[in-house]
């Protein structure tokens, strides 16, 4: 997995599996405050709810979903997406909100009319994909987000978040330079995001000027809507951007930021994590989390072969059989929730 990070293939998987990988590594400290992070961990710098195994959450089985709907017909039909999604409400979802939730019981009841007027972060979580595959046509990458966010959330905030990502991942999996143009990046991201939301457009483009405040400032900045209650896509969006710009050239130290940030904590880096990924290729994120990420049913190869497809626009050579893809979902989501019972610290 030591690949040059300027193969357009690396990036790819760099991007799928930085995602899941800091994902899995913001687990732990999800929903904590940074003051309890510290309490609890002192500085998280690896897996912690079940050492040395990584689990990921519904960040990277969202992110999934978007990745099979892209590749199965070579090209994104939300109607197909609808389905899948329904299709994850019946196999014990994975710590996902309530908003995304209630939009995939509406689309398994066949509503047409699904998403809610909500400012959460879904479409940006699983936006990555989108980002890949249409990285070469930038009219088609604004629609399909637009169209795809608005399954689970309408509000302006929610999508213009996952524009930001896709916009972001399409500029960087194409770049083969290793210093990153930061005010070129965020002018590029904020120009298309600014399409439904003007006031994050203008907070995105302005993220240059934190780069030379201490960590605490930024992050009182950050954050200063966030609280135990929830933290807003706002926040999150801006954070996981931040993380990213901070340090381009190192995965590692981009993702935790995020992960001892606070909060929302597995989300921000799971986005950051597509960020860096894109970037710095599959060599990027250090072989230990990689060797120590999920690996079971849809786990860490999966998501490899999906990046692989992504990069190749071409299908799976070998699609599970529904029923035991049900099976081998519900039983791992059982799994996953038991251990996080007993593993995960709540508060």
């Amino acid at each position: 997995m030591s690949e040059t990070s300027t193969d357009p293939s690396q990036k790819f998987r760099g991007c799928i599996l930085g995602g899941a990988a800091g994902d899995a590594l913001g687990f732990a400290t999800e929903n904590l405050s940074r003051q309890r992070i510290r309490e609890k961990f002192g500085s998280v710098t690896d897996y912690k709810v079940r050492p040395g195994y990584g689990y990921f959450t519904d960040d990277t089985q969202l992110t999934i979903l978007m990745a099979e709907s892209l590749i199965e017909d070579d090209e994104l039909l939300v109607e197909k997406f609808r389905k899948k999604l329904a299709r994850w409400r019946l196999v014990f979802p994975r710590l996902s909100g309530r908003a995304t939730k209630d939009a995939a019981l509406r689309c398994l009841l066949g509503k047409k009319e699904t998403g809610g007027n909500f400012p959460g972060s879904s479409p940006a979580m699983r936006a990555a994909p989108l980002g890949l595959f249409y990285c070469d046509d930038e009219e088609l990458l604004f629609a399909r987000t637009v169209e795809s966010s608005k399954v689970t959330h309408t509000h302006t905030g929610a999508i213009g978040a996952a524009l930001a990502v896709v916009f972001a991942v399409a500029y960087l999996v194409k770049k083969d330079n290793a210093q990153l143009e930061t005010d070129r990046f965020l002018a590029e991201i904020a120009e298309a995001t600014g399409r439904v939301d003007a006031n994050l457009a203008q907070e995105i483009e302005s993220l240059h000027l934190m780069l030379s405040w201490d960590e605490d400032r930024a992050l009182a900045e950050l954050h200063k809507n966030s609280s135990v209650t929830g933290m807003p896509i706002r926040d999150l969006i801006l954070s996981s951007i931040y993380a990213f710009i901070k340090t381009p050239n190192s995965y590692r130290d981009s993702v935790l930021f995020c992960v001892n940030a606070g909060w929302d904590t597995d989300t921000m880096a799971a986005i950051c994590g597509n960020l860096s990924g894109a970037f710095n290729g599959l060599s990027g994120i250090p072989e230990h989390w990689l060797k120590y990420l999920e690996n079971d049913y849809k786990g860490r190869d999966y998501l490899l072969r999906l990046a692989d497809c992504l990069h190749h626009h071409t299908q799976m050579e070998d699609r599970p059989n529904p029923v035991l893809d049900y099976l081998g979902d519900f039983t791992h989501n059982t799994l996953f929730l038991t251990q996080m019972v007993f593993l995960k610290p709540m508060y």
